[in-house]
């Protein structure tokens, strides 16, 4: 059984060239199917602490990597189309067709429906890294943030893509993606200062220990919502909460908004679950990035301050699925700023 079932997935890897030798995101192509597999140039920033200096000198130009991604264009309609990007977790790029997240997928659709054009990246796989975990460690924070940019470079050479409307969104660590992107600093050391995403929804976000600047340069014509739940264990609500009040005060268009009885990985279609396995770092010192360019001098993430297990999941005690009285929103959220 196992052999005829390795041998159709050979064959299917043979007749679809557009996904053959790729990443996890093949599981979407039964989604998708006439989404294209692209290859973006990308590199790795220095491993931490001291990550954006990387940027700051350049030396990250002597790590090169591609990235894999999933490009989708409606079917009706004629360019330039706007796009959102999907960035994922820490589970990996796996996570969009997982039968328990299906909230990424259904909101493709619909913008596909309304003439929004969809990219699904993976950061993982050009790093011979598949999902949580140790391997995860081998990715810098720094690094998905580079990556974020790449994708918005890569998209501003298509010509059937609206550039000045480019939106963006993740939870967890696809979600930290969704924050940086807002960072003048990170976005000029990388492409040109032309270049912006138009909005952006970041979930479930973790404000602490993301590297973001401690003293934020907003993009401003980024349209920023953040929102986070009142019971996540893994990323505490109340310090996103105060960043995003930091950057408002510097200037950036953003609403944070914290939603009662909604934990980590709020858009998961099943009850929140206590994973023992995932990674904390509550107990380690905040890490933020000065404004020299280095961390703070504190900053330490290692074995002696990680503790392990926190809840993922999305409907909530009252038995109300989270992901079903957000989704309408979100989806608004794009439609009013990318159509």
């Amino acid at each position: 059984m196992m052999k005829k079932v390795f041998i159709i997935l050979i064959c299917l890897l043979i007749t679809s060239p557009a996904f053959a030798g790729t990443s996890q995101l093949f599981g979407l192509w039964k989604f998708f199917k006439e989404g294209k597999m692209v290859r973006i140039s990308s590199y790795n920033s220095a491993p931490f602490p001291n990550e954006f200096m990387s940027l700051k000198d350049g030396s990250y130009k002597n790590s090169p990597v591609k990235i894999d991604a999933l490009m989708v264009f409606p079917k009706k309609g004629e360019g330039p189309f706007p796009v959102v990007v999907f960035n994922h977790s820490s589970g990996g790029a796996r996570l969009f067709s997982n039968e328990w997240f299906k909230f990424n997928r259904q909101m493709a659709k619909h913008f596909l429906k309304k003439g929004i054009a969809v990219m699904f990246v993976d950061n993982f796989n050009g790093r011979n890294v598949i999902s949580a975990g140790a391997d995860q460690a081998q990715v810098s924070t720094y690094s998905f943030y580079i990556d974020a940019f790449m994708t918005l470079e890569y998209l501003s050479k298509d010509p059937r893509v609206n550039i000045k409307k480019v939106g963006i969104t993740g939870w967890s660590r696809g979600g930290m993606n969704s924050l940086a992107i807002a960072e003048t600093r990170i976005r000029d050391a990388l492409i040109s200062k032309d270049l912006y995403y138009a909005a952006s929804l970041p979930r479930s976000v973790e404000c602490r220990q993301s590297g973001f600047f401690r003293n934020p340069q907003p993009i401003k014509e980024t349209k920023i919502w953040m929102v986070n739940g009142s019971i996540d264990d893994a990323s505490h609500a109340h310090i996103c909460e105060e960043y995003g009040a930091k950057m408002k005060a510097a200037g950036a268009d953003i609403e944070v908004t914290t939603k009662s009885g909604w934990g980590h990985g709020f858009e998961a279609n099943y009850s929140a679950e206590y994973e023992e396995h995932l990674e904390a770092w509550h107990e380690c010192p905040d890490y933020y990035t000065e404004d020299d360019g280095m961390a703070n001098k504190d900053a330490k993430i290692d074995a002696s301050c990680i503790t392990y297990g926190y809840h993922v999941g999305g409907t909530r005690k009252d038995g109300q699925p989270s992901w079903r009285i957000f989704k309408g929103t979100a989806i608004k959220f794009f439609k009013k700023n990318l159509l």
